[in-house]
């Protein structure tokens, strides 16, 4: 069964990278955006604990991925993480998300560690010389 992920974000963020998502992969029903602090009469500290308090890990492993380390959201989830056997990755991208929605087993750490470091490779100065130079260190 595949890995249940939840995209969490500040703002709307997760919804607009969901449907980037769907745009190039189709639907994932798997996948769920968590878009918080858009409303201010939420609790997203009780919504969170509520999401992986209320998750079955006997059936599904479940993936949470944020936006920015250290940010509001990721910094919420990270108060839970001893507490539930959840995985959480930092620094939510489109080709991140792409490769972890559409791995085609149940995600395990170690799999997502090493998709996490391929999906580095991907964040790239493409400007002016620094373009040119790299393509001439490929070779």
């Amino acid at each position: 069964m595949k890995t249940k992920i939840i995209i969490a974000s500040h703002g709307r963020f997760a919804e607009g990278i969901m449907d980037s998502l769907k745009m190039i992969a189709g639907e994932q029903d798997h996948v769920e955006p968590l878009c918080a602090y858009i409303d201010r009469s939420v609790d997203y500290s009780a919504h969170i604990r509520q999401l992986v308090a209320d998750h079955d890990y006997e059936k599904q492993a479940l993936l949470v991925i944020t936006d920015l380390l250290g940010g509001s959201v990721n910094n919420e989830f990270m108060r839970f993480t001893e507490d539930y056997p959840f995985y959480l990755v930092s620094g939510l991208n489109l080709s991140l998300l792409l490769e972890l929605a559409l791995y085609p087993d149940e995600l395990k750490s170690d799999t997502i560690q090493k998709i996490v470091e391929h999906n580095s490779d991907y964040i790239v100065f493409c400007s002016g010389d620094t373009l040119h130079l790299q393509e001439e260190n490929d070779f």
